[in-house]
């Protein structure tokens, strides 16, 4: 064994030496390669993107509706419809949802409800909402073929009315690709549909709330060579990721957390750039606003813009034209000249705490003087900058099984959380380090108990609980520790009575009366109508009454939805990985992460010569008892979390508990995966092997998330 360690630490001095002998010409490499891979997304780009603008090179086809039709090249047929088109659930669920919170407030308040008018609604005996709609087709035929990379369409009309229009291209009297559809926001008055398609005659069908002339019209065909940015910079960081996982064998052997925060800042940077100023996190606007109040004092400045952003009411972008657009709209009406004034405590309340990365960056963005989307992506990179460092730390700690943590850190869902405007991060990051350092205990039954551990342990779970205080009883897993943890029995009782009362106390917070996400504080404030507003009929003590007089019908509804989200993810084509709003993973997807994950537990590296790591000491398990402690623990915090749903954000009564959504069990992962930690099966891969399986699969995985839910959809 001492010859063992003799070798390991004279083979640990040679990289060293290896290391510093080669560290200019290491240099030398790292920029030929940033160059290389710098150079090889420019010409990728241009080459297959652009190529269609570099062959066929033509000016842009304008129509202006004032202007004499002879100026446009072919002619234009105009045909108006008044129909009635359906509205999408969201839509429906938005008119509930208000109809019932004014109706609790009128009884809050004990007023007759007032009825808004809405002409254009149309609600049926059934159900079904409908709106009256004016219906506009534009027949444009074109005197030669012309290749249109976008149609943008402008309507001169009263802010406040939407629209929107759909764009059907046809060659030869056949219809060219699928038709494409686009919203105009009526704050920037227009909409860009990327058609990428060869036409020479164009079906523009333009939806609106009111009459529209054809002088009110203006829309371009246009074919510009626009080199993408946003593409340019996925491209070279797929590129410079695979060439560091190819050539860094001493990062991947012996630092793979240095692997973890390269890739990680890659990608996170890849979202923030790629998502911009869209709200399609969850909840992101009550995000915003808590944070955005945050990064003031006593008083709050609210601009117009960020008025827009509390309220989820910024205007959407789907491809690059668009987002200029929208950017000169926010910076115009980002001024704190004539911004509104408001005042708050300037104590922070628990809850809103987990907002500081975000407020800073809101602080620091209006304190330069940066333009909106600036500051947004600013608070957005500190939020992303929190959960490498936390994560970073809680895969160097974790000595016995960094794969497994690096593997949950660039989790999809994760990774997309800790780039948005939103506190998730703060529950997977700190969560994540506290399962690490209270597994790590486990590990070492007969190691005393370190305070310092103790401490940042503690705070870990307690700060990754603070919105979400469900979470805390994870912590009691401290106490199964056994006693030869301990110094003496005094010492154990009074760290398990401490860590009894800490989880009593973040639990008694949420039978305070706070506010939810989505509802009217005067309603959540009050116990009688506590419940998310968001779903009509919720009420918290409604549903608990409903809980204790029908148990046996709750208990056969609550292991019948967690089995059905099971299956669903497993076998039943859901994915489980999802970008907010955006989308969602394969199935696929969620069996590889899942095969991944159980195998780097459950067989540990084959030991290699030239591969010297304190990870080859052996491995063992956290042992038969506090497995199934752990299984219980795991099955216990799931039931929580969809009673939770089911009190608080489910109609009283109902047969289905909503609101649940996968993300919500991350946290748990660790515990699960530490069950099939290994202690004797050894696999065909040295250490450098599974680093390299890990974060290509977990980088590429991303990497294509982003590309196919984001920039490729709108075309960034």
């Amino acid at each position: 064994m001492r010859n063992r360690m003799q070798e390991r630490q004279q083979q640990i001095r040679e990289w060293e030496q290896a290391a510093q002998h080669n560290r200019l010409p290491g240099l030398f490499r790292l920029l030929v390669a940033i160059l290389v891979c710098l150079t090889t997304a420019i010409l990728v780009e241009c080459a297959f993107f652009q190529f269609p603008a570099l062959r066929y090179k033509e000016e842009a086809i304008e129509f202006q509706g004032e202007q004499e039709q002879t100026e446009v090249p072919g002619n234009i047929n105009w045909i108006f419809e008044k129909v009635l088109v359906p509205l999408t659930e969201d839509e429906t669920k938005s008119i509930l949802v208000e109809r019932n919170s004014r109706k609790l407030l009128s009884e809050y308040y004990e007023k007759e409800m007032e009825e808004k008018e809405d002409e254009t609604l149309v609600e049926k005996e059934d159900g079904t909402f409908y709106r009256r709609v004016n219906r506009i087709t534009l027949l444009t035929n074109l005197e030669e073929p012309y290749y249109v990379h976008e149609c943008k369409l402008h309507i001169s009309a009263n802010e406040g009315k939407s629209y929107g229009f759909s764009v059907q291209p046809f060659l030869e009297h056949k219809a060219r690709g699928e038709e494409v559809y686009c919203s105009i926001d009526p704050r920037i008055q227009s909409g860009v549909a990327d058609i990428g398609e060869k036409a020479d005659r164009l079906e523009i069908v333009i939806l609106s709330e009111e009459e529209i002339e054809p002088e009110q019209v203006h829309f371009t065909l246009s074919n510009d060579f626009a080199p993408n940015l946003i593409r340019i910079l996925w491209i070279f960081f797929v590129l410079l990721g695979g060439a560091m996982i190819l050539e860094c064998r001493h990062l991947l052997a012996e630092r793979p957390e240095w692997c973890f925060v390269l890739i990680a800042l890659a990608l996170g940077l890849l979202l923030i750039v790629s998502i911009g100023t869209n709200q399609v996190s969850y909840d992101e606007h009550v995000h915003a606003r808590a944070a955005y109040k945050l990064s003031f004092g006593s008083t709050i400045e609210t601009t117009e813009t960020a008025m827009q952003m509390s309220g989820n009411q910024l205007p959407m972008f789907h491809n690059l034209t668009e987002r200029m657009l929208v950017a000169n709209w926010e910076n115009t009406n980002h001024d704190y000249s004539w911004a509104d004034i408001g005042h708050q405590s300037r104590w922070v309340r628990a809850e809103d705490r987990v907002y500081y990365p975000l407020a800073l960056g809101f602080f620091l963005g209006r304190t330069l003087g940066l333009s909106f989307p600036l500051t947004v992506a600013l608070a957005k990179l500190f939020n992303l900058l929190v959960y490498i460092t936390v994560c970073f730390f809680a895969i160097r700690v974790a000595k016995k099984y960094k794969e497994l943590v690096a593997l949950l850190a660039l989790l999809p869902g994760n990774m997309f959380q800790a780039a948005s405007i939103s506190y998730d991060m703060v529950v997977n990051a700190f969560l994540l380090l506290g399962c690490v350092l209270l597994y790590n205990e486990f590990l070492r039954p007969s190691e005393k108990l370190e305070w310092q551990n103790l401490l940042v342990m503690l705070l870990s779970f307690v700060i990754g609980s603070l919105s979400k205080p469900i979470y805390i009883l994870m912590a009691c897993m401290i106490l199964f520790y056994g006693k030869k943890k301990f110094n003496n029995r005094w010492q154990e009782w009074i760290l398990k009575l401490s860590v009894l009362a800490i989880a009593g106390l973040m639990l008694y917070n949420i039978f305070r009366p706070t506010p939810v996400a989505g509802s009217d504080y005067t309603l959540v404030s009050n116990i009688t109508f506590a419940g998310d507003k968001r779903n009509v009929g919720s009420s918290v003590i409604g549903q608990v009454q409903y809980i204790f007089s029908h148990p046996l019908a709750y208990t056969v509804l609550l292991l019948s939805s967690m089995g059905k989200m099971l299956f669903s993810y497993l076998l039943g084509g859901k994915g489980y990985f999802q970008y907010g709003y955006v989308g969602e993973s394969s199935m696929f997807s969620t069996w590889l992460v899942l095969v991944l994950g159980i195998g780097l537990a459950f067989l540990k590296p084959r030991s290699e010569n030239e591969e010297i790591s304190e990870w080859e000491e052996p491995r063992k398990g956290i042992g038969l008892r506090n497995k199934i402690l752990t299984i219980i623990m795991t099955f216990g915090m799931c039931a929580v979390i969809w009673t939770s749903m089911y009190v608080s954000y489910t109609s009283v009564g109902a047969d289905e508990i909503r609101g649940v959504q996968g993300r919500y069990f991350a946290p748990l992962f660790l515990p699960v995966l530490i069950c099939f930690l290994g202690e004797k099966k050894s696999g065909n891969m040295g250490r450098i092997g599974r680093s390299r399986l890990l974060f290509t699969i977990m980088g590429l995985l991303n990497a294509i998330m982003i590309w196919r839910l984001i920039i490729g959809v709108y075309d960034l």
